[in-house]
Protein backbone atom coordinates (compact mmCIF):
# COMPACT_ATOMS: atom_id res chain seq x y z
CA UNK A 1 0.00 0.00 0.00
CA UNK A 2 1.64 3.31 -0.85
CA UNK A 3 2.01 6.10 1.80
CA UNK A 4 1.81 9.73 0.63
CA UNK A 5 4.49 11.95 1.74
CA UNK A 6 3.35 14.87 3.68
CA UNK A 7 5.87 16.99 3.06
CA UNK A 8 5.46 16.93 -0.99
CA UNK A 9 1.33 17.01 -0.35
CA UNK A 10 2.10 20.80 1.56
CA UNK A 11 4.44 21.49 -1.46
CA UNK A 12 1.53 20.62 -3.90
CA UNK A 13 -0.71 22.44 -2.45
CA UNK A 14 1.38 25.86 -1.97
CA UNK A 15 2.19 26.01 -5.55
CA UNK A 16 -1.69 25.86 -6.18
CA UNK A 17 -2.15 28.35 -3.42
CA UNK A 18 0.28 30.67 -5.08
CA UNK A 19 -0.38 30.23 -8.77
CA UNK A 20 3.33 28.88 -9.64
CA UNK A 21 6.57 27.05 -8.44
CA UNK A 22 8.77 30.29 -8.05
CA UNK A 23 6.26 31.92 -5.90
CA UNK A 24 5.66 28.61 -3.65
CA UNK A 25 8.94 28.31 -3.45
CA UNK A 26 9.47 32.08 -2.09
CA UNK A 27 6.95 31.05 0.57
CA UNK A 28 8.59 27.80 1.49
CA UNK A 29 12.10 29.11 1.54
CA UNK A 30 13.33 26.75 -1.46
CA UNK A 31 14.79 26.94 -4.68
CA UNK A 32 12.12 26.47 -7.73
CA UNK A 33 13.75 23.61 -9.07
CA UNK A 34 13.56 21.61 -5.81
CA UNK A 35 9.59 22.67 -5.59
CA UNK A 36 9.30 21.11 -9.05
CA UNK A 37 11.16 18.08 -7.70
CA UNK A 38 8.75 17.19 -5.31
CA UNK A 39 5.33 17.91 -7.07
CA UNK A 40 7.07 15.94 -9.98
CA UNK A 41 8.08 13.32 -7.47
CA UNK A 42 4.39 13.06 -6.19
CA UNK A 43 3.13 12.38 -9.58
CA UNK A 44 5.57 9.78 -10.13
CA UNK A 45 4.25 7.99 -6.78
CA UNK A 46 0.54 8.72 -7.66
CA UNK A 47 1.61 7.47 -11.57
CA UNK A 48 -0.50 10.72 -13.21
CA UNK A 49 -0.05 14.24 -13.55
CA UNK A 50 -1.19 16.39 -10.87
CA UNK A 51 -0.68 20.14 -12.69
CA UNK A 52 -1.37 21.16 -16.04
CA UNK A 53 2.04 23.25 -16.69
CA UNK A 54 0.72 23.66 -20.69
CA UNK A 55 -0.67 27.61 -20.63
CA UNK A 56 0.87 30.73 -19.61
CA UNK A 57 -0.57 29.93 -15.55
CA UNK A 58 -0.02 26.90 -14.00
CA UNK A 59 -3.53 24.91 -13.04
CA UNK A 60 -4.60 21.82 -11.19
CA UNK A 61 -5.62 18.55 -13.36
CA UNK A 62 -8.79 17.11 -12.73
CA UNK A 63 -6.94 14.44 -10.53
CA UNK A 64 -4.85 17.47 -9.34
CA UNK A 65 -8.11 19.28 -7.70
CA UNK A 66 -8.93 15.53 -6.08
CA UNK A 67 -5.73 15.66 -4.59
CA UNK A 68 -5.89 18.99 -3.37
CA UNK A 69 -9.28 18.76 -1.42
CA UNK A 70 -7.85 15.65 0.24
CA UNK A 71 -4.56 17.57 1.10
CA UNK A 72 -6.02 20.18 3.23
CA UNK A 73 -8.29 17.44 5.20
CA UNK A 74 -5.00 15.36 5.87
CA UNK A 75 -2.61 18.47 6.82
CA UNK A 76 -5.20 20.02 9.03
CA UNK A 77 -5.55 16.63 10.65
CA UNK A 78 -1.72 16.64 10.70
CA UNK A 79 -1.98 19.32 12.56
CA UNK A 80 -4.21 18.88 14.89
CA UNK A 81 -2.31 15.54 15.74
CA UNK A 82 0.80 17.80 16.61
CA UNK A 83 -1.50 19.77 18.58
CA UNK A 84 -2.69 16.89 20.86
CA UNK A 85 0.85 15.32 21.39
CA UNK A 86 1.92 18.85 22.81
CA UNK A 87 -0.89 19.18 24.80
CA UNK A 88 -0.40 15.44 25.99
CA UNK A 89 2.83 16.12 27.02
CA UNK A 90 2.34 19.38 28.69
CA UNK A 91 -0.11 17.57 31.04
CA UNK A 92 2.15 14.96 32.20
CA UNK A 93 4.75 18.01 32.81
CA UNK A 94 5.64 18.59 36.59
CA UNK A 95 4.17 22.41 37.13
CA UNK A 96 6.26 24.91 35.97
CA UNK A 97 8.00 27.11 38.66
CA UNK A 98 9.64 30.15 37.63
CA UNK A 99 12.48 31.31 39.98
CA UNK A 100 12.71 34.96 40.36
CA UNK A 101 14.53 37.90 42.63
CA UNK A 102 11.52 39.75 44.64
CA UNK A 103 11.22 42.69 42.97
CA UNK A 104 10.82 41.03 39.36
CA UNK A 105 8.20 38.73 40.45
CA UNK A 106 6.57 41.69 41.93
CA UNK A 107 6.05 43.72 38.89
CA UNK A 108 7.27 42.07 35.52
CA UNK A 109 6.20 38.09 36.33
CA UNK A 110 2.09 39.40 36.97
CA UNK A 111 2.33 40.45 33.11
CA UNK A 112 4.38 37.45 32.18
CA UNK A 113 1.78 35.55 34.19
CA UNK A 114 -1.42 36.33 32.78
CA UNK A 115 -0.26 36.11 29.43
CA UNK A 116 1.17 32.37 29.90
CA UNK A 117 -2.69 31.37 31.59
CA UNK A 118 -3.98 33.02 28.14
CA UNK A 119 -1.96 30.98 25.92
CA UNK A 120 -2.02 27.74 28.06
CA UNK A 121 -5.15 28.08 30.15
CA UNK A 122 -4.00 23.77 31.97
CA UNK A 123 -0.65 25.05 32.63
CA UNK A 124 0.34 24.44 36.54
CA UNK A 125 2.77 27.50 37.27
CA UNK A 126 3.94 28.84 40.67
CA UNK A 127 6.67 31.43 41.76
CA UNK A 128 10.26 30.46 43.98
CA UNK A 129 11.30 34.31 45.02
CA UNK A 130 14.56 34.34 46.61
CA UNK A 131 17.91 36.26 46.63
CA UNK A 132 20.04 36.62 43.67
CA UNK A 133 22.62 34.19 45.15
CA UNK A 134 19.74 31.89 46.06
CA UNK A 135 18.40 31.77 42.88
CA UNK A 136 21.62 31.14 41.18
CA UNK A 137 22.15 28.29 43.17
CA UNK A 138 19.22 26.68 42.20
CA UNK A 139 19.67 27.16 38.66
CA UNK A 140 23.42 25.64 38.56
CA UNK A 141 22.03 22.47 40.11
CA UNK A 142 18.95 22.45 37.87
CA UNK A 143 16.01 23.12 40.62
CA UNK A 144 14.54 25.88 38.61
CA UNK A 145 14.68 26.16 35.10
CA UNK A 146 14.20 29.36 34.57
CA UNK A 147 14.96 32.55 36.49
CA UNK A 148 14.27 36.02 36.55
CA UNK A 149 16.80 38.78 38.17
CA UNK A 150 17.03 42.52 38.44
CA UNK A 151 21.34 42.51 37.19
CA UNK A 152 23.22 39.51 36.21
CA UNK A 153 23.94 36.87 38.48
CA UNK A 154 26.96 35.35 39.84
CA UNK A 155 28.60 33.33 36.96
CA UNK A 156 27.58 29.68 37.16
CA UNK A 157 26.39 26.62 35.12
CA UNK A 158 23.71 28.43 33.33
CA UNK A 159 22.89 30.52 30.38
CA UNK A 160 21.36 34.45 30.80
CA UNK A 161 20.10 37.18 28.22
CA UNK A 162 18.96 40.49 28.73
CA UNK A 163 15.09 41.29 28.56
CA UNK A 164 14.66 44.84 29.25
CA UNK A 165 15.75 47.60 31.00
CA UNK A 166 13.86 49.65 33.62
CA UNK A 167 14.52 53.21 35.25
CA UNK A 168 15.07 53.16 39.53
CA UNK A 169 13.78 56.43 41.27
CA UNK A 170 14.82 57.73 44.70
CA UNK A 171 11.20 58.23 46.32
CA UNK A 172 9.89 60.37 48.57
CA UNK A 173 6.60 61.67 50.30
CA UNK A 174 4.62 63.79 47.84
CA UNK A 175 4.77 66.82 50.35
CA UNK A 176 8.57 66.57 51.03
CA UNK A 177 10.39 69.78 50.61
CA UNK A 178 12.84 68.22 47.71
CA UNK A 179 10.03 66.39 45.47
CA UNK A 180 9.76 68.03 42.16
CA UNK A 181 13.23 69.93 42.15
CA UNK A 182 16.73 68.60 40.44
CA UNK A 183 18.94 68.68 43.31
CA UNK A 184 22.44 66.91 43.69
CA UNK A 185 23.63 64.37 46.24
CA UNK A 186 24.65 66.87 49.23
CA UNK A 187 21.09 68.13 49.30
CA UNK A 188 19.97 64.17 50.97
CA UNK A 189 22.76 64.36 53.75
CA UNK A 190 20.12 64.71 56.07
CA UNK A 191 17.64 61.84 55.05
CA UNK A 192 17.34 57.91 56.27
CA UNK A 193 17.15 55.23 53.32
CA UNK A 194 15.35 53.03 53.10
CA UNK A 195 17.04 49.81 52.08
CA UNK A 196 15.75 46.39 51.54
CA UNK A 197 16.97 43.12 53.34
CA UNK A 198 20.36 41.57 52.70
CA UNK A 199 20.64 39.70 49.66
CA UNK A 200 17.99 41.82 47.56
CA UNK A 201 19.75 43.44 44.23
CA UNK A 202 18.42 47.22 44.74
CA UNK A 203 19.87 47.45 48.62
CA UNK A 204 22.89 46.31 47.03
CA UNK A 205 22.52 48.99 44.46
CA UNK A 206 21.42 51.52 46.91
CA UNK A 207 24.44 51.34 49.36
CA UNK A 208 26.98 51.51 46.11
CA UNK A 209 24.91 54.81 45.07
CA UNK A 210 25.33 55.94 48.95
CA UNK A 211 29.38 56.02 48.66
CA UNK A 212 29.39 57.40 45.46
CA UNK A 213 27.60 60.10 46.21
CA UNK A 214 29.99 60.47 49.47
CA UNK A 215 26.84 59.58 51.53
CA UNK A 216 27.98 56.12 53.33
CA UNK A 217 27.68 57.39 56.65
CA UNK A 218 23.53 58.65 56.30
CA UNK A 219 21.12 57.09 58.10
CA UNK A 220 19.60 53.69 56.85
CA UNK A 221 16.55 51.36 57.97
CA UNK A 222 16.51 48.26 56.77
CA UNK A 223 13.19 46.91 55.41
CA UNK A 224 11.49 43.88 53.78
CA UNK A 225 10.16 44.19 50.16
CA UNK A 226 9.10 46.99 46.98
CA UNK A 227 5.90 47.22 48.89
CA UNK A 228 7.65 47.90 52.48
CA UNK A 229 10.12 50.55 50.89
CA UNK A 230 6.85 52.37 49.38
CA UNK A 231 4.81 52.28 52.38
CA UNK A 232 7.45 53.34 54.94
CA UNK A 233 8.35 55.98 52.25
CA UNK A 234 4.55 57.26 51.97
CA UNK A 235 4.07 57.89 55.72
CA UNK A 236 7.67 59.65 56.49
CA UNK A 237 10.20 56.78 57.26
CA UNK A 238 12.68 58.00 54.55
CA UNK A 239 13.28 57.42 50.85
CA UNK A 240 13.42 54.67 49.02
CA UNK A 241 15.13 53.28 45.62
CA UNK A 242 12.73 51.16 43.49
CA UNK A 243 11.90 50.46 39.92
CA UNK A 244 9.48 52.89 38.26
CA UNK A 245 7.08 50.60 37.03
CA UNK A 246 6.47 49.85 40.81
CA UNK A 247 5.38 53.33 41.31
CA UNK A 248 3.51 54.28 38.20
CA UNK A 249 0.41 54.55 39.87
CA UNK A 250 1.03 56.37 43.17
CA UNK A 251 3.17 59.13 41.31
CA UNK A 252 0.32 59.63 39.03
CA UNK A 253 -2.30 60.20 41.79
CA UNK A 254 0.18 62.13 43.98
CA UNK A 255 0.99 59.82 46.85
CA UNK A 256 4.53 59.72 46.35
CA UNK A 257 7.23 61.98 44.46
CA UNK A 258 10.70 61.56 43.00
CA UNK A 259 13.74 62.68 43.80
CA UNK A 260 15.73 64.34 40.99
CA UNK A 261 18.99 63.53 42.06
CA UNK A 262 22.13 64.24 39.90
CA UNK A 263 23.87 61.85 38.70
CA UNK A 264 20.90 59.40 38.94
CA UNK A 265 20.52 56.23 39.44
CA UNK A 266 21.33 53.68 36.82
CA UNK A 267 18.77 51.73 34.72
CA UNK A 268 18.22 47.91 36.11
CA UNK A 269 18.49 44.96 33.63
CA UNK A 270 16.19 42.46 33.38
CA UNK A 271 17.86 39.39 32.93
CA UNK A 272 16.85 35.67 32.42
CA UNK A 273 18.88 33.04 32.68
CA UNK A 274 17.71 28.84 32.42
CA UNK A 275 19.67 26.00 33.81
CA UNK A 276 21.69 23.85 31.85
CA UNK A 277 22.04 21.30 34.68
CA UNK A 278 19.57 19.54 32.65
CA UNK A 279 16.83 20.07 29.26
CA UNK A 280 14.57 22.18 29.95
CA UNK A 281 10.88 21.55 30.07
CA UNK A 282 8.11 21.42 27.51
CA UNK A 283 6.80 24.62 30.15
CA UNK A 284 10.12 26.12 30.24
CA UNK A 285 10.75 26.17 26.44
CA UNK A 286 7.22 27.70 25.83
CA UNK A 287 8.11 30.58 28.64
CA UNK A 288 11.73 31.67 27.17
CA UNK A 289 9.98 33.33 24.37
CA UNK A 290 7.02 34.26 26.00
CA UNK A 291 9.31 36.34 28.06
CA UNK A 292 11.11 38.10 25.09
CA UNK A 293 7.78 39.09 23.99
CA UNK A 294 6.13 40.25 27.37
CA UNK A 295 9.49 42.23 27.95
CA UNK A 296 9.38 44.01 24.27
CA UNK A 297 5.67 44.77 24.84
CA UNK A 298 5.81 46.58 28.22
CA UNK A 299 9.18 48.03 28.15
CA UNK A 300 10.03 48.84 24.24
CA UNK A 301 13.33 47.55 24.63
Amino acid sequence: MMRLNLNQLAVFAQVIECGGFSAAGQVLFLSQSSVSKQVQNLEIALRTQLIDRSGPKIRPTLAGEVLLAQTKEVLALADQAVKAVHAAALQREDPLVIGSTSTISGHFLPSVLRELRRREPAARFSLAVSTADQLAAALEEGRTGIGLSGSPLPPGQYRSERLASEDMLLICPADHPLAGRKIAPADLSGETFLLRECGAQTRSQLTDLLHSWELAGARTLDLWGTEGIKEAVRIGLGVGLVPRRSVQLELRHGVLAELEVHPAPERRTVMASWTLARPLTAYEQLLLPLLREVAQATTGT
